[in-house]
């Protein structure tokens, strides 16, 4: 199970911060990537083991603010698991809280909105096409050339952020700086409609009442990568 939920957060932390194709977007902001004012990306279900995770992305103001939608449900050595989270990026500031948090019959989500700060350095990193060498050798990125997603052609790259394990890669495509596709191994996670005309309510980019803001150490860089055990198993109770 925790093997699973790094992979979801790492495959999510890249959509949400997507990549930026050629520098910033509207107007040359660092915090305005996308080159479309705002939007909604809806992406098909991924099934793996036997659980079954969608994601929607909600952007405004031309990428400065993000909100990420995720629910993870299924069953996982015989236990039955549910997860809705919601990740917001307002700026350089991120905000992380679960709506729900189900396994073996239990809710275990609490009211808590986990605060972190993302450094220029990450920034940095998820600026795919406009890396500097020192990156670009870094994450060992390679220029895939296009690639046509959810009728939309855009332009396809790869890395590998576990510097350890390279074969772990990371293969992405984005239309503006816009996420619609990424891929790691089976793994892989597609869009499926994409609309560029609906304005985004302000409230979905705000914690919900009620919730209490926990501040968090400073992201300093991408979640690595979990190294495959052969022969491991592991505890659904992880």
């Amino acid at each position: 199970m925790k093997k699973l939920l790094i992979l979801v957060q790492v495959i999510g932390l890249t959509i949400l911060m997507a990549c930026n194709s050629g520098g910033a977007g509207k107007g040359g902001s660092t915090d305005q990537p996308y080159g479309e004012k705002s939007g909604i990306v809806t992406y098909k279900p991924m099934d793996m083991m036997g659980v079954k995770v969608t994601q929607t992305l909600y952007f405004n103001d031309y990428g400065k603010q993000e909100m990420r939608e995720t629910m993870v449900e299924g069953n996982m050595m015989g236990m039955d698991m549910r997860q809705h989270t919601v990740d917001i990026r307002d700026g350089n500031i991120m905000y992380h809280y679960e709506l729900e948090n189900v396994s073996g019959g239990q809710d275990r989500a609490t009211k808590n909105a986990y605060k972190s700060t993302i450094t220029p350095e990450m920034f940095e990193q998820m600026k795919i096409e406009s890396l500097s060498e020192k990156f670009k050798a870094k994450l060992d990125y390679k220029d895939e050339g296009k690639e046509t997603v959810a009728g939309i052609e855009g332009i396809k790259y790869s890395i590998a952020p576990d510097s350890i394990n390279r074969q772990n890669r990371i293969t992405g495509v984005h239309f503006k700086n816009i996420p619609l596709k990424v891929s790691m191994g089976q793994m892989e996670i597609i869009a499926d409609k994409v609309d560029f005309s609906t304005k985004v309510p302000a409230d979905k980019f705000k914690v919900p009442e009620g919730f209490t803001v926990v501040d968090q150490p400073t992201e300093q860089s991408m979640p690595e990568m979990p190294a495959e055990e052969p022969g491991s198993e592991e505890n659904p109770h992880d």
